[in-house]
């Protein structure tokens, strides 16, 4: 009898086990932007940054972001990314912000502008928002062969976009631009006290 469980102790042993080790268990999209249009782009590294607005309707704790990002050749993965959660575009209180590596969600694609576009993943660390409206920044996107990259428009995202261009002077300019794809994912946390 020594070392031998029953089937229905390996079952639950098993159960238990599975929910543990599942980290995207019980997420939700908390707001979604709309997939890539193949409409146009904005650039997001070698000094310029991209912002879009996201509104979450109760208090949420953030996980992860879903974005859809343009470079050239299908062996050029997007790598790295900088992102900030702030109340103002360019501006305001940050809420959050990382260099994160990033995650291929799926193979990439050929747009109509010839380059390639990967839909890509990143997590955030647990990031606690009451409700309100904010904005998802990105910069400084790294390439494997270090080259430009895109920040991929939405063709029905609702979002206010912002897009800064950092001129040869170190000068940017702020411009309203067309919303870009992206998602983000969490949790609902109503209960929670801010």
């Amino acid at each position: 009898m020594c070392g031998r469980k029953s089937p229905l102790a390996v079952l639950i042993v098993l159960a238990i086990g599975s929910l543990v080790s599942t980290p995207a268990f019980g997420q939700t999209t908390l707001y979604d932007n709309g997939p890539d249009g193949d409409v146009g782009y904005f650039h997001v590294n070698f000094g310029s940054v991209v912002t879009n607005s996201f509104a979450l309707s109760d208090a949420a704790e953030i996980t992860n972001m879903v974005l859809t990002i343009y470079d050239v050749d299908d062996r050029n993965a997007p790598e790295y990314l900088k992102w900030t959660i702030t109340t103002e575009p360019f501006g305001g209180t940050v809420k959050g912000s990382g260099f994160v590596r990033l995650s291929k969600l799926q193979s990439p694609y050929l747009t109509k502008f010839l380059f390639f576009a990967w839909r890509m993943g990143f997590d955030v660390p647990n990031l606690a928002l009451p409700p309100g409206t904010y904005y998802l920044q990105i910069q400084d996107v790294v390439t494997t062969w270090d080259t430009w990259a895109f920040w991929a428009e939405s063709a029905d995202g609702g979002s206010a976009g912002y897009y800064e261009a950092i001129a040869e002077n170190g000068a940017g300019r702020i411009s309203p631009v067309a919303s870009e794809s992206f998602s983000v994912a969490g949790q609902w946390t109503p209960q929670r006290a801010y």
